[in-house]
């Protein structure tokens, strides 16, 4: 890839109106219609399918040039339809007062985080590894609908979600029932986008970022796990997404939000207890082995880009898994399937059925467990 070409597309990237940029660019013969079709189906992502719509309606390339350079025709039938604002908005929770596993989802807004929720819903319910799972009357229920109407199945070919709330938390009251039969209670529960975010900008005096509503789900996350907390198991998964670029939200990089809001919830007394488990997903990583460098592993490289760029802590979750004999600690490596055109998927679930067996799985309480040195090594491609 040339030097141009390669400006194009960090410029492309950039832009608010991809299509008017990459037709301007075209047009005055910065770039030939090949080069740009040649770019679009090597990296399906590069532009939104909105924008592939009108560069298709304008003629820079056609539909069946598309899928003559290898994109699925399901995709470029789908070309043109739109995220939606459909995931509604939460009702308030008081607490946690009934029998369950409960387990907390973690991550800046644009994490990647309700679109995990969504394919680990696809997974309990698609047999492979738990026999069904129930859905039971709850807060969070309309939540776990619509996620599960967009996420419907293996294979099933969908419309990513829009914006969702990133002030609200959603507690789904589940049931999952393992391949012997027995009964799993588990209360699926989506933290606020930007409750970590909350809870820096109050301690760093950015009082004009804080709303009434971050305030409102501050004191559910206190109900929840500090004054009213329950006796049930507590696991945490935190989402961090595997980008190329240090991810940035209102002024502050995403490995700065997770490690204050892992150091705040040791501070609430929230990760002391030893029935907990600690892990953190890694989403995106469907891209890795297409930017994996010529001849390093990819298991290699997503290691080196994670310890790079989260390496205080990745650790600071490793310590406190010894000290508190919580299971977990290494990342876990994840994607929702084949993703085209930024809004287009494809649904996979195997790897969100990993955490549907962490969901089911019996953990015994260790007094202590020791801590693991050094850095880590992923397996998993």
């Amino acid at each position: 890839m040339t030097d141009q070409i390669k400006t194009f597309c960090t410029q492309l990237r950039k832009e608010d109106d991809s299509f008017e940029y990459a037709r301007k660019m075209v047009e005055e013969n910065h770039i030939t219609r090949e080069q740009l079709l040649k770019l679009v189906c090597e990296d399906c992502n590069l532009l939104n399918s909105m924008a592939v719509k009108k560069c298709v309606d304008y003629g820079l390339f056609s539909a069946q040039d598309l899928i003559d350079n290898g994109i699925d025709r399901n995709f470029v039938d789908m070309l043109g339809m739109e995220s939606e604002d459909v995931l509604p908005d939460s009702g308030y929770i008081e607490c946690i007062d009934w029998k369950a596993k409960e387990v907390y989802f973690w991550g800046i807004p644009s994490s990647g985080k309700t679109c995990a929720l969504g394919t680990i819903l696809a997974a309990a319910r698609g047999g492979n590894v738990a026999r069904s799972m129930r859905v039971e009357k709850c807060q969070g229920q309309l939540y776990q609908i619509i996620l599960s109407q967009i996420f419907k199945r293996e294979n099933f070919y969908c419309i990513l979600p829009g914006r969702t709330s990133v002030d609200s938390n959603f507690a789904i009251r589940t049931v999952l029932e393992d391949m012997q039969g027995n009964d799993h209670p588990v209360t699926l529960i989506d933290m606020a986008g930007e409750l970590f975010c909350a809870t820096l900008w109050n301690e760093q005096g950015k009082t004009e970022n804080l709303k009434e509503r971050h305030k409102t789900a501050l004191e559910e996350f206190e109900n929840m796990l500090v004054t009213k907390k329950s006796s049930n198991p507590k696991y945490h998964f935190f989402i961090i997404e595997y980008s190329e670029d240090d991810k940035k939200y209102r002024g502050f990089d995403q490995d700065v939000y997770l490690e204050h809001g892992l150091q705040y919830l040791f501070e609430k007394g929230v990760l002391t207890d030893a029935n907990n488990g600690l892990y953190v997903i890694v989403t995106k990583t469907d891209l890795v082995q297409r930017n994996t460098p010529k001849g390093m592993d990819p298991n290699d490289y997503l290691t080196q880009c994670l310890e790079m760029r989260y390496p205080n802590f990745l650790n600071l979750l490793n310590t406190y898994c010894g000290r508190f004999g919580m299971s977990g600690g290494l990342p876990i490596p994840f994607d929702i399937g084949e993703v085209c055109f930024q809004n287009l998927c494809q649904v996979k679930t195997e790897r969100a059925q990993r955490i549907v067996e962490i969901l089911m799985e019996e953990h015994h309480p260790n007094v202590k467990k020791k801590e693991r040195k050094g850095g880590f090594r992923l397996k998993w491609f």
